[in-house]
């Protein structure tokens, strides 16, 4: 029996049963033998392959695998063993091929293996597809010795295991676990060595600074040789399922504590869910299974089963996602107004559709807009009435109203027109374009503007608006735009009306002190010259001389008068006291009477004419008025008058007359004349006057129904025009009277800027002339004055005892003073080209020694001080007195 395998007699059949297929090739491929073993493919018989060269009959694929082998054989005489690949047709074969060197040939043992290598990537798939099974589901495998207290694991956890195996011991996997999850893990392993699989176990571990819930199941448990337990299973991070169930039991508990209905119903209207506000707005108690009751069926809904089916079908076809609200819905609770949700149609896993809605009680909201709609209102209204325009511009929307009442009140926009426009729609172009510049101005700066504007309404009328524009922003809405416009016409005028008072009170009292002043030196001037004179009459025994004098007081005297008179002629006509006597007055007499009282006044090289036109005109006025308004204006020309003419007349225009005086004098500057009938107004404030005289011509002509005028033009002369009617209405304190003739009343002359023109006597001269002493042999004292009657009043005290030199003004006092050097200076304060004041700092310049006496009718302590700051050593009043000039004058000069 143990030579049966060695009989040759067997051997043909052990080939059959144990033999792969034998081939022999030549060495250039060609099958020379074969002897087919266990092979049934169609393509592996003896007729087809015998005498072929095999090389040529395979896939060019698996001959680039075979060739290579074939030639190493039969080159280096080794034997070659690999698996190949070939496909024929659409089917794929896999073979084993043993090539052997054989007589200089190649054996090849052919062994069909493509059953077995389907089944390998079957399982190579299978595998595979477990293994992305493992990825997705986080599952890893684990073994653990009950002998070493290791465990063994590799996978797809994140969570330590990975696809490399790794190892660790039971003590340092504690450590990662949870100290409230050890023991259950420890309770558990126990009784999975003792034989219980068939639970699994939750835990959580914390690891690299995060926590992960893991879960273990055994699925295997065996005994090693040695009698060691070891346990095989597999373990799965659930942390995302975790966190989705903690997610869903978080989200359910938000849902049963929210204070809005949440529920579902089936599209029957059976109930589903009911969260807790649901329930116990419609007494469902929570152990009622909710799932029994019909929703229409509930007495608090406010649904009947066709109103509910009717809302199941605007919600499956999606009507209600927007929102919708439904006022008074529960019958049995009024006090709420109404609920406002949202209903989406859901389809379940079933495929049965469900609704699932969320109601929200807006009782409070709609109380709240009623309440916000009745301030609204109050507020429209009480805006309606303002005297402001408002309006609201939204900043980005481009600019357009959201709120207009009105604005500048000559706009008549309606507020339904106004919204969702802008200026462009209502304004011209370069007013809108001008509006839209402030507006971007504001909106890019945020600041604010505030400005006073004056415009016109509808009819063409100004108007004063003081307007603002902000920008209000908040977190609430976006940016807008305010413009507020408050009608100040009223206020503008009280206030410009105001300002005007204001500036004429003011004026009035800077002229009231300056008429004060002028009214002192005025005054005292003639009043120097009378006091001083009388004293020297008093003591003059040459009657010559006394005579002389007593012309010089005279004068003065009337002076004085005249200026009193002036003073209360303008006070009594302002009051309305003085009568006016209305007669007919014959022109051309009163002129011829006005040319007989001036004639001889007229200054030297200055002639005076009168322009005799109709001698018939009468007209009704006052003769003494009319007298005293054409002397005054003739005495103006002669003071501002030194060589050509004057000349005065009148001439008929229709129903009225117009009378002229012109002067060839210097003029008046354009910038005065618009002042010149104003109270205490001078030209020159250097000549002699109170500045009344052209205000009360005014007054005069304006009382008897006329109008003055003055055109003037420097160097050339001046024209003064007045226009009265011929015929005067009849008025209050005016009495008519039928008399033509009236003599003017004596000293009722007036002047332009002065008050009274002056005669040769006020001037000095035709004095008789005193004896002088020798000039070397006394001290020499400069008089500057202006008014000539002063010097000789100064000179009638003092010319007996030193020698004076007279200077007209302050310019001239400062030549006389280097040419003569006075031991003593008398200066007046107020001269023409320069004053005294100015004269005074110049001499003190040039001699800082020279006694300066200032000597002048200003009285006032003010008037004073400023002499003494310009250098005056002593400061003398007109009128004088005789002992205080000697006792000054030998003071200084001790």
């Amino acid at each position: 029996m143990k030579n049966i395998l060695k009989n040759a007699e067997n051997t043909e059949r052990l080939l059959k049963l144990t033999s792969d297929t034998m081939i022999i090739l030549d060495k250039n491929g060609i099958c020379i033998d074969i002897a087919i073993y266990n092979v049934d493919l169609w393509f592996m018989k003896e007729d087809k392959l015998l005498g072929k060269n095999l090389l040529s009959l395979i896939p060019p694929s698996t001959y680039a695998q075979i060739y290579p082998e074939f030639h190493k054989v039969l080159t280096h005489k080794t034997r070659s063993v690999r698996n190949y690949e070939m496909t024929l047709g659409n089917t794929t074969y896999f073979f084993k091929c043993i090539m052997y060197p054989f007589d200089g040939m190649v054996l090849c043992q052919y062994r069909d293996i493509t059953e077995r290598s389907l089944r390998k990537l079957e399982l190579e798939r299978k595998n595979q597809e477990l293994n992305e099974i493992q990825k997705a589901a986080l599952i890893g495998n684990w073994l653990y010795s009950s002998d070493t207290k290791t465990f063994t694991y590799s996978g797809h956890t994140d969570i330590l295991s990975t696809e490399q195996v790794q190892e660790t011991s039971l003590d340092d996997y504690l450590k990662l676990i949870l100290p409230e999850d050890r023991k259950s893990f420890t309770n558990w392993l126990k009784d999975n060595l003792q034989g219980n699989l068939e639970n699994s176990i939750d835990y959580r571990i914390c690891f690299q600074e995060h926590i992960y819930y893991t879960r273990l199941k055994t699925f295997a448990r065996e005994y090693d040789k040695d009698k060691n337990i070891i346990l095989e299973g597999y373990v799965q991070n659930i942390t995302d399922i975790q966190q989705r169930r903690n997610d869903i039991n978080l989200l359910t508990h938000a849902i049963n504590n929210s204070t809005e209905d949440i529920y579902s119903v089936h599209e029957d209207g059976t109930l589903i869910f009911g969260n807790r506000c649901f329930k116990e707005r419609h007494g469902i108690g929570d152990t009622q299974d909710i799932t029994k009751l019909k929703i229409y069926d509930l007495p608090s809904y406010g649904r009947n089963e066709k109103s509910w089916k009717e809302f199941a079908e605007s919600v499956k076809r999606g009507d209600t996602a927007q929102g919708y609200i439904v006022h008074n819905p529960l019958p049995l609770c009024p006090e709420v107004l109404a609920i406002e949700g949202n209903a989406y149609w859901v389809t379940s896993d079933k495929g049965e559709g469900t609704v699932w809605t969320f109601g929200r009680d807006v009782t409070s909201r709609i109380r709240h807009e009623q309440q916000v709609k009745r301030f609204n209102r109050i507020l429209d209204k009480i805006i309606e009435n303002l005297p402001a325009g408002i309006v609201v511009k939204d900043i980005s929307n481009n600019f357009k109203y959201i709120y207009r009442n009105r604005e500048s009140y000559n706009r008549g926009i309606k507020m339904t027109e106004a919204l969702g426009k802008d200026d462009f729609d209502f304004y011209p172009l370069e007013t809108a374009k001008r509006k839209r510049e402030q507006d971007i101005k504001i909106a890019e700066t945020g600041q604010e503007m505030h400005w006073t504007a004056e415009e016109h309404d509808i009819n063409g009328k100004s108007i004063y608006l003081d307007k603002r524009k902000m920008k209000i922003e908040s977190s609430e809405f976006s940016p807008i735009l305010l413009s507020i416009e408050w009608d100040i016409t009223e206020m503008e005028r009280m206030k410009r009306e105001l300002l005007v008072a204001k500036e004429k009170a003011e004026a009035s009292d800077q002229l009231k002190s300056a008429f004060l002043a002028n009214m002192s030196h005025e005054i005292r001037t003639p009043l120097n010259a009378i006091v001083g004179f009388s004293r020297i009459i008093a003591e003059s025994t040459d009657a010559d001389e006394r005579l002389n004098y007593y012309e010089i007081v005279a004068v003065n005297n009337e002076r004085l008068l005249q200026l009193i008179n002036e003073i209360l002629d303008l006070s009594k006509i302002e009051a309305g006291i003085v009568e006016f006597t209305i007669t007919p007055v014959r022109l051309h007499s009163l002129c011829k009477e006005i040319y007989d009282a001036h004639v001889f006044r007229c200054p030297q090289g200055v002639e005076l004419i009168y322009e005799s036109s109709d001698e018939g005109i009468v007209i009704d006025g006052d003769k003494n008025r009319l007298f005293q308004v054409v002397s005054n204006l003739i005495g103006n020309a002669f003071k501002f008058t030194t060589n050509g003419k004057i000349s005065y007349g009148y001439h008929r225009e229709g129903d009225y007359v117009v009378f002229h005086v012109n002067d060839t004098g210097s003029g008046i500057a354009a910038d005065k004349l618009d002042r010149i009938f104003e109270r205490f107004v001078k030209v020159n404030t250097f000549a002699q006057g109170t500045g009344l005289g052209l205000s009360i011509c005014k007054t005069i002509i304006e009382r008897m129904g006329g109008n003055i005028s003055v055109s003037s033009e420097i160097g050339k002369g001046t024209t003064f025009t007045f226009i009265l009617p011929l015929t005067a209405p009849q008025k209050e304190g005016e009495v008519q009277e039928d008399s033509e003739e009236r003599v003017p009343e004596s000293g009722k002359g007036m002047e332009h800027d002065n008050d009274s023109t002056t005669t040769s006597k006020e001037n000095g001269e035709c004095l008789p002339k005193k004896k002088e002493v020798p000039h070397s042999s006394v001290p020499t004292i400069l008089v500057a004055e202006d008014t000539h009657s002063n010097y000789v009043l100064i000179k009638a005290i003092l010319g007996s005892t030193y020698h004076l030199e007279h200077a007209q003004d302050g310019m001239e006092a400062v030549t006389m003073f280097e040419k003569i050097r006075p031991d003593l200076i008398f200066m007046d304060m107020k001269m023409p080209n320069l004053g005294g004041l100015d004269a005074t700092r110049i001499i003190r310049e040039l001699s800082p020694d020279i006694p300066i006496i200032a000597l002048t009718a200003y009285a006032y302590e003010h008037d004073r001080q400023a002499a003494l700051d310009a250098g005056c050593n002593e400061f003398l009043t007109k009128p004088f007195a005789q002992e205080i000039l000697k006792d000054t004058v030998k003071k200084w000069l001790k």
